[in-house]
């Protein structure tokens, strides 16, 4: 089973992929597709444009390799986006080595007007240096 993020959105607890653009790495059939698409239309970082979605993985890249564990960095959607911009607060908890790879785990705090979601997951380096989210051993 994939590695889904936890996302608290209001009151309620969900689990989701880390990035919209993470389910073109899937060859789901239509319908499972047609469910992730209508579930994550319900989150915010489901409902990340393109643009978006790729300036918030960076965002989550940088923050792996720059940020002290318990320092934040701060994100916000790219300038000129239709509708109301999102501002992300990324913090790495925890590092660890799991496996053979250096790992760490990210709190993600989301917010566009009035709603907003938290997430948490763990990012280990590969091989060839590109961090993956993955779960880890606990």
């Amino acid at each position: 089973m994939p590695h889904r993020l936890l996302v608290r959105t209001g009151d309620r607890i969900r689990r989701s992929l880390p990035l919209l653009p993470a389910l073109a790495a899937f060859a789901l059939p239509a319908p499972a597709a047609a469910y992730f698409d209508s579930y994550l239309s319900t989150t915010i970082i489901g409902t990340l444009t393109p643009v978006q979605a790729r300036s918030f993985s960076d965002a989550v890249g940088r923050t792996l390799v720059k940020t002290e564990d318990g320092a934040s960095q701060r994100w916000q959607s790219p300038a000129g986006e239709k509708g109301q911009p999102v501002q992300a607060t990324l913090t790495p908890v925890r590092s660890k080595t799991d496996k053979g790879q250096e790992c760490r785990q990210i709190r993600g705090q989301l917010r566009r007007g009035t709603s907003s979601e938290q997430w948490m997951a763990w990012f280990c380096k590969q091989p060839d240096g590109k961090w993956k989210s993955r779960e880890v051993t606990e």
